[in-house]
Order: structure tokens, then C-alpha cells, then sequence
């Protein structure tokens, strides 16, 4: 019986191993998207942050404005100008009224209508960080003349 002589081979190695791990590169690169991420989102909360907190400062002014058109409005008499004062440290506030006529002006005419119309304008202003906001409200009103409240 002739003997069979088997030989052993072996396959040859490659020349690359198979890694099972990530680049220097790629941790790079993934580091780079987390820190522009991670930016993008702490400015997000950053803005909504700063948004909050002028809708609160411009809330309090418009109560301030509402409050001080109320006062105007339930005066029984009212006179042109302007007035200043503060409500708080924070925020003070401007009224000016004007009076409107009515009548056009390109005629000449004795007749006085029953009541004068006055526009009446409340600003609120406060400092916001570097910045001066301001809120305002209008409205106009209307007043007994003297003379009509005389025959009545």
C-alpha cells in the first residue's frame, strides 16, 4: 500500500487584519457634528430663554399702559399736554393728549359739536439689558363741551 503523504498547508496570512474599532478620523469627525450640535441647541435655549423674558417685561408694560389708560378714562374732565411719572423702579411712563377737531377746517362755521374729541396716547418705557423698549396705547375720547353740560 502506498502511502499517502499529505501535506499541511497553510493559507497565507493578509496583509491587513480586520479591525474592529473606530479611526482616530472618525472619532474626530463624530466629536466635531456632537460640539456643533451641543452649540446649536444651548443657543436655542439661550434665545427662548431671552424671548421669555421680554414677552414677561412687555406684558408688564402693557398691564402699566392699561392701567394708566384706565385712570385717564374714567376722568370726568380732561386737558392737553403731556405728563410724566414712574410706576417702579424698572418702568416709568408718558401720556400725552391732544385734541382732535372734528370740524372741517376749509369752512368757516358757528356750529360747536356737542363734545371734543381727544387722542390720548399712554407710553410705557423701561430698560432692557442695553436696549430702551417702549409700549404704547392709544385711544381717543370723548368729552361734554362746557357749554352743553351748562344747558343740561
Amino acid at each position: 500500500m502506498a502511502e499517502r503523504v499529505t501535506r499541511l498547508t497553510r493559507s497565507p496570512q493578509p496583509a491587513t487584519r480586520d479591525i474592529r474599532g473606530f479611526t482616530l478620523i472618525e472619532v474626530v469627525v463624530a466629536l466635531a457634528i456632537l460640539a456643533i450640535g451641543l452649540t446649536v441647541i444651548i443657543e436655542l435655549f439661550s434665545g427662548g430663554l431671552r424671548l421669555g423674558r421680554i414677552s414677561k417685561e412687555y406684558t408688564q408694560a402693557m398691564n402699566y399702559a392699561s392701567l394708566k389708560m384706565e385712570e385717564i378714562a374714567t376722568r370726568r374732565t380732561i386737558a392737553e399736554g403731556e405728563d410724566t411719572g414712574e410706576f417702579d423702579d424698572n418702568y416709568r411712563w408718558k401720556v400725552g393728549v391732544e385734541k382732535v377737531d372734528i370740524l372741517p377746517g376749509d369752512k368757516g362755521t358757528d356750529f360747536r359739536p356737542p363734545v371734543e374729541f381727544y387722542h390720548t396716547r399712554v407710553s410705557v418705557l423701561w430698560a432692557s439689558g442695553l436696549r430702551e423698549r417702549s409700549a404704547d396705547l392709544e385711544t381717543y375720547k370723548a368729552v361734554k363741551t362746557s357749554t352743553n353740560e351748562n344747558k343740561s
